[in-house]
């Protein structure tokens, strides 16, 4: 009885530091998903064909926004361990090399989305209707991608420092301006002509620049330390470089080589029917509005976990990994029935056909059925693993899912089986019901803990 009690102390020792981080990043995510979502759910009411071009020019988002996880999430396992060292100047010199990749990999992707725009969405799809509107989509948002890159840096930089709602209440006003926006470009009121998929791409674009001059003028006010004068930001010495790149490479090349699959994941469903991408576009996004929960408490989680690796206490990060795994599992169960149980209902916001509806819900329940290995499978590598800095094994057990397991099931399913479209999904997620099982192992083994810094 008194282990038991023990063990209850400690879970609801590790709540309490948890909630605090995790609610406000949760929310967040939810808000900078949200700005996607109202694109994805107005421009809906034009046409699927909307729908499917919105979605497809948001693949290049996609891999963006994942490339800057990549950055920022080996950024953070610096910054939370010299956090919990207490080490400014070392937080700052690693917000300096990140707002370096990052600003870049903005530039790069603004360009290539927009010169190149008809070229990638044709990459996706052959319909000639989607190519047009999603070229038109990309070509104005594309411009978006240097803002998002700054923001994206500091946000992490913020939450990392136990500094959350800064980004949040951003997000907030983000996702208000968006939605405003999208209303009168998308429609055309007020004056304005109705301007479509093109009126969606212009309002994010005005969004996206509202949320990074607030972010730095909340900063100003705050004095926040990552405001930092320049010559702190850049005076790294190529010690600091080494080690970091060491330790970020592989986070750099685990969610480049996941974004590139899971975008592959869209040229499968496009080459079964516009209907089917149009029906797992629809279903994504409601399932992004269940999972997003998850990204705040596996950002937590990293946070914590990597705290306690910075103080050297490496006996509390073990334990605190095993508490996640613990209390998040059955969390995931709970959250995976709603979405079951409203997998007929949610998507009727999006005004989509009849079969659409149909399909989309079947997807939903596939959704359903494999959430807890995701939630569990996202924890383990993002939450725990890649804050001990063990980021090869989790390299490994992504890559190795995405482009080992699921892809060549994905097209066994639909080129050679010749399954539909919820028999090609089914086979596509057996992928983290395997990879649940290595990560399982891997966490056990307390092998990924290592102090970085």
């Amino acid at each position: 009885m008194q282990k038991i009690h023990r063990e209850k102390a400690k879970t609801r020792r590790f709540v309490r530091e948890m909630l605090p981080l995790a609610i406000p990043v949760a929310v967040n995510e939810f808000l900078r998903s949200s700005v996607h979502i109202v694109d994805t759910v107005m421009v809906g009411h034009i046409s699927e064909t909307a729908i499917a071009s919105v979605n497809l020019a948001g693949q290049i988002f996609f891999v963006f926004i994942l490339l800057l996880v990549g950055v920022c999430s080996g950024s953070a396992i610096f910054i939370a361990q010299y956090f919990g060292d207490k080490d400014t100047k070392g937080i700052q010199r690693t917000l300096g090399l990140s707002l370096l990749a990052a600003t870049f990999v903005g530039a790069v992707f603004a360009i290539g989305g927009v010169a190149f725009s008809e070229e990638i969405i044709s990459f996706y799809t052959k319909d000639a209707a989607v190519i047009s509107a999603g070229a038109d989509y990309l070509r104005i948002a594309g411009w978006t991608f240097p803002f998002v890159a700054l923001s994206f840096v500091y946000g992490t930089v913020l939450r990392t420092m136990h500094q959350a709602k800064i980004p949040l209440v951003v997000s907030f006003v983000a996702l208000a301006v968006s939605t405003g926006l999208n209303f009168v470009f998308i429609f055309g009121h007020f004056g304005f002509p109705a301007m479509g998929v093109k009126g969606a791409a212009l309002a994010t674009l005005f969004a996206r620049i509202l949320e990074l001059a607030l972010l730095f003028a909340v900063m100003r006010v705050k004095k926040s330390i990552a405001l930092a004068p320049v010559k702190r930001l850049f005076s790294f010495s190529r010690t600091f470089v080494k080690r970091y790149a060491i330790t970020n490479y592989p986070v750099m090349l685990n969610d480049i080589g996941w974004a590139l699959g899971v975008s592959l994941y869209s040229k499968i469903y496009a080459g079964i029917s516009t209907q089917a991408l149009t029906a797992v576009v629809v279903a994504d996004t409601i399932f992004m509005l269940f999972f997003v929960v998850f990204f705040g408490t596996g950002s937590a989680s990293s946070i914590l976990i990597g705290n306690k690796i910075g103080e050297r206490n490496l006996a509390r990060a073990q334990e605190y990994a095993k508490i996640v795994l613990k209390i998040f599992t059955p969390v995931s169960i709970c959250f995976a029935l709603i979405l079951f149980a409203g997998s007929w209902t949610f998507p009727r916001i999006y005004g989509v056909e009849a079969d659409t509806l149909r399909m989309t819900t079947i997807v939903l329940w596939a959704y359903a059925f494999i959430m807890p290995f995701k939630c569990f499978n996202y924890h383990t590598v993002c939450g725990i693993l890649r804050s001990g800095g063990d980021t090869k094994f989790a390299l490994a057990a992504d890559i190795g899912g995405i482009w080992l397991i699921g892809l060549p099931m994905a097209l066994l399913a639909r080129d050679i089986l010749g399954l539909p479209l919820i028999g090609v999904v089914m086979f596509l997620l057996s992928e983290e019901i395997i990879k649940s099982v290595i990560t399982y192992h891997r966490v056990k083994s307390g092998k990924w803990i290592n102090r970085v810094i």
